[in-house]
């Protein structure tokens, strides 16, 4: 059996002892002869200095992962033990292609050229005119531009759309951004069809990169190119643990940074390519792997195939032990010495007695290296035995003096070509594979649903989980589809074909507004559990989140809402949705949590809980998170009419507990709302109202702010304010349960007459445990619900309407002995007032109108006061707010304060009110209706330095 890598020269070290597994390895070495290598390091730096002390170069490195360079052969061993450099070993080609060898003899691909568009509704999107236009695509892949057909691929790519680096030397590039002939050119070329097809506006940016450093080299270029999608339907050898980390999970890390959504093929180690044994504690030093997956012993691997390939053989259990701690194992290449075909049982013929030894690859784990041998390794047997060209054995030997420890070892085997024994192979668990067990938000792995129309798995689709215990794929997209390229009768078929179809609906959707970089993969996901969900309800190891299919577009571009619109308070605010699990739930059964992190759903809204099925433009909601599983933020946003992350309506500091904000949400096609929850959990939402349009003019329903927001009552006794009538004129904690009538300000600007609600913002001090608050009408009877959740540890508040109660006033129930604030900021006419326009809503697409985080940043420092303006705003994302109004719907964050402090936002003077409170260093959001100045703007003060956050869903009408 000759062996050979993918480089030309190969070096292995661990720490100073050396491992052979190549043909070139075993060559000795002139000191004068300059040889690549890759050290695994998590000190770049470090390693960088000592390669140029050695007298070598560095020709690339990823950050805390791996250093590439060109070394004098007869420094490699001072290298190997230079403090920092963990393994040298020859660099690895990370741009694998499909296993070429398959048993599959099932009818897939049996798709039409570009079927994939109706397949997943993408031709819907094209016909309203949304094409992926101004968005750029980058693909990582192999080109052959001969091939290149304007019709199908777009412009024929030039130097400024072409990159090529391949400083390994594998014969790939001609020049910087000129690639090398290559009979695997076709690939690339195939891969840009389909994402033409699906995205047929987007611009495409080509890149081929051999090694880890050089594809990190490749997102820099991608990123200073505008490159907001990348799609890289290619494998690489196992080098990490598959738990999302190792050398190419960071290059992803790295891209999503830089603002670019990645999509992989899932892999097509489905069958036939990939082995999993459970190794138990008892096997004996000495001993080999049984492979039998039965009741038998079987400790020969058959391998099939004229060229093997593997990924590598791996137990991650062990990687983070120390070495001492680690079972050592060998892996033994052997060759049979008679052709097992013609053998009894030839596919599980037992070749004891009959084989040939040709090698042994051992790195030595207890000296320090990873649970992990035979790792882009490439070889060719001696036979030509079989179907497939060649038969090679291989074996796994727990080394003399090794034990596996007190818990079983989980060997991982998977090829990168050739085939397993018949029998053997399994898919569970065959996603674990770099760039796919990614855990980065941006990565989205995807499977292969082959044939293209139908709704199973394609067998050679990988499947999951991770080794940590994560769902892969992400989801699974139509493939087997004939393109221009592949013309044969199964067409262009495996993963491969189904990541460059994701990644052109991504296109589509970011093009559409509706994603950014960082949500595009929860929204993909949500459109595939909804519309394409298939295998076991909700997200599975099979189809990840479902079939990619696409909803139908948003009837217009814009919001498009020209319908002027009052608001309609409910008798009581009405809890309509509640994912948390019976007894708890309210809702569609649909809708139950709890959910993980970076999920969104969509919420019908209209036709519940006393809300309209017509006639409605948005809705008062009280939104809360409930059990949210990282700190982070919630939005809730119009289905399809917003973009998916670019806003937020809550935040959540404190992981786990309930936190609700009060929010106006437009409502968006087809009467729904979307609430994106990055911190995972549950979801909860009261409906307090809600605006209806088609109003000309309106006598009630309009939204009056007044001058300056006024202070009715405080229960501490400060600055003034009045206390209930109840205290006998003597501050106090409200007690547990108490229900307090609120005071009408005596000096108050909200007229005596004409008015149906109060916009008031609801503060919680100084409570005694955690608890809850709620703002009603004066004489409500049995209240449900909650405007706030109060804890100890700082002050809350939350805005509410609320209707007038008996004699024109308000009250506050507490569950826990606290103090409470009540501010009030304007009113609701009512129907005894004049018609007219003055403050009928007007709903937006959400947009961020101020961020002072953005650079170069700029806090707002304690106790100063900083205008900000609100209208005629130009940037990409703001809202669109005209001079012309009065005041706006919207929400407030602080962010980073330097210590616990306020937030107040008013129009002119300074008001002896706040809108929000927070704790040091805690993100803290609170909705608000806001006056506007004279020109467009507020005004802000923080009492402690922190950075200010205004979004706006809305504005009303002078």
């Amino acid at each position: 059996m000759r062996m050979v890598r993918a480089a030309a020269t190969a070096v292995v070290l661990t720490g100073a002892l050396w491992a052979a597994p190549s043909e070139a390895a075993r060559t000795p070495l002139r000191d004068g002869t300059a040889v690549p290598v890759e050290v695994l390091t998590s000190d770049t730096a470090l390693v960088a200095d000592a390669i140029t002390a050695l007298g070598g170069h560095v020709t690339g490195s990823v950050e805390g992962e791996v250093v590439q360079a060109m070394v004098p052969a007869g420094q490699v061993r001072a290298l190997a033990a230079t403090p920092g450099a963990e393994a040298v070993q020859s660099p690895h080609n990370v741009s694998q292609l499909a296993n070429p060898y398959t048993r599959i003899d099932a009818a897939i691909g049996t798709g039409t050229p570009g079927n994939e568009v109706a397949l997943t509704n993408a031709d819907a999107w094209h016909t309203a005119n949304y094409t992926g236009q101004t968005i750029k695509v980058g693909i990582v892949d192999y080109f052959d531009l001969s091939l290149w057909n304007t019709a199908e691929h777009g412009p024929t790519p030039t130097a400024g759309n072409s990159f090529c680096l391949d400083t390994a030397g594998f014969g790939l590039c001609s020049g910087a951004s000129t690639f090398a002939p290559n009979s695997n050119g076709q690939h690339g070329v195939a891969v840009a069809e389909i994402v033409k097809d699906m995205a047929p506006g987007a611009q495409l940016y080509l890149a081929t990169a051999s090694t880890v450093s050089d594809l990190r080299a490749a997102i820099d270029w991608f990123a200073a190119n505008g490159v907001t999608i990348l799609t890289r339907s290619l494998g690489a050898a196992y080098d990490g643990p598959g738990d999302g980390t190792g050398p190419l999970d960071a290059v992803v890390d790295y891209a999503v940074e830089k603002g670019i959504t990645w999509f992989n093929s899932g892999g097509n180690g489905g069958v036939d390519n990939y082995v999993r044994r459970t190794v138990p504690t008892n096997l004996a030093t000495g001993g080999y792997v049984d492979f039998d997956p039965g009741a038998g012993v079987d400790t020969w691997l058959r391998l099939d195939g004229a060229n093997v390939a593997l990924d590598g053989v791996r137990w991650a259990n062990d990687w983070y032990l120390p070495a001492a701690q680690k079972s050592d194992y060998s892996v033994e290449f052997w060759v049979p010495t008679v052709d097992p075909t013609t053998q009894s049982n030839p596919e599980h013929w037992d070749p004891t007695g009959n084989a040939s030894r040709i090698t042994v690859v051992d790195a030595h784990q207890t000296a320090g290296a990873n649970p992990l041998e035979a790792a882009d390794m490439q070889f060719t047997p001696t036979n030509s035995y079989g179907s497939y060209g060649g038969i090679t054995y291989l074996r796994i030997k727990l080394n003399p003096g090794s034990s596996v420890g007190a818990t079983p070892d989980a060997m991982e085997i998977e090829l990168a070509s050739g085939l397993t024994e018949l029998g053997y192979s399994q898919a569970s668990g065959s996603s674990a594979r770099p760039v796919v067990d990614s855990r980065s938000i941006g990565l989205i792995a995807v499977g292969a649903v082959d044939p293209a129309a139908g709704s199973v798995i394609a067998p050679y689709s990988s499947q999951g989980p991770t080794t940590d215990g994560r769902i892969k794929p992400d989801l699974s997209a139509p493939s087997g589809l004939t393109s221009t390229i592949y013309t044969g009768a199964s067409g262009f078929q495996g993963t491969s074909a189904a990541a460059p179809t994701a990644a052109g609906a991504a296109a589509i959707l970011q093009g559409a507004h509706l994603a950014n970089p960082l949500t595009t993969s929860a929204l993909l996901r949500s459109f595939a559990t909804e519309y394409g969900d298939l295998g076991a309800p909700g997200a599975d190891n099979v189809f990840g989140a479902g079939k990619l299919v696409l909803p139908d577009p948003p009837a217009a571009p814009a919001l498009g809402y020209s319908a002027r619109s009052k608001y309609v308070p409910l008798g009581a605010p009405t809890r309509v949705l509640d994912t948390r699990p019976a007894p708890d739930h309210v809702g569609p059964a649909v809708l139950t949590g709890p959910y993980p992190t970076q999920t969104v759903f969509e919420f019908h809204v209209l036709g519940t809980g006393g809300v309209p099925t017509t006639g409605v433009s948005a809705v008062a909601i009280n939104l809360t998170s409930v059990g949210s599983l990282s700190a982070g933020y919630v939005q809730a946003y119009p289905s399809l009419r917003a973009t998916t992350g670019a806003t937020s309506t809550l935040n959540i500091s404190s992981i786990g507990g309930p936190r609700p904000n009060f929010a106006v949400v437009p409502v968006g096609e087809g009467g729904n709302i979307s609430v994106f929850l990055p911190v995972g959990g549950e979801a909860v939402i009261d409906v307090m109202g809600y605006f209806a349009d088609n109003q000309t003019t309106s006598s009630d329903g309009r939204f009056v702010p007044i001058p300056t927001p006024e202070r009715w009552m405080d229960t501490r006794g400060l600055g003034g304010a009045p206390l209930p009538l109840s205290f006998g004129g003597r501050p106090r904690l409200a007690a547990p349960g108490e229900v307090i009538d609120v005071p009408v300000l005596r000096t108050t600007a909200v007229p005596a007459t004409g008015v149906s609600a109060l916009v008031v913002t609801l503060t919680a001090a100084d409570a005694s445990a955690n608890g809850f608050l709620r703002v009603m009408p004066k004489g409500m009877v049995n209240p449900q619900h909650s405007n706030l959740n109060c804890t100890p540890e700082s002050a809350v508040a939350n805005v509410a309407i609320v209707p007038l109660g008996a004699n024109g006033q308000l009250s506050v129930g507490t569950q826990r002995s606290v103090n409470i604030i009540l501010d009030v900021v304007g009113y609701i006419t009512s129907g005894t007032t004049a018609a007219g326009t003055t403050g009928l809503f007007m709903p937006i697409t959400p947009g961020r109108a101020a961020d002072t985080r953005l650079a170069p940043p700029s806090p707002l420092i304690g106790g100063s006061i900083r205008r900000f303006q609100i209208t005629a705003l130009t940037a990409v994302g703001a809202p669109v707010v005209p001079g012309s109004a009065i005041g706006i719907s919207g929400n407030l964050t602080v962010t980073q304060p330097q210590a616990s402090g306020w937030l107040k936002v008013f129009p002119g003077f300074e008001p002896p009110t706040s809108n929000l409170n927070y704790g040091m260093s805690q993100t803290v959001a609170a909705g608000a209706l806001l006056k506007l100045d004279g020109s467009g703007g507020v005004n802000a003060r923080m009492s402690k330095t922190g950075h200010v956050i205004i979004d706006v869903n809305g504005y009303f009408l002078p």
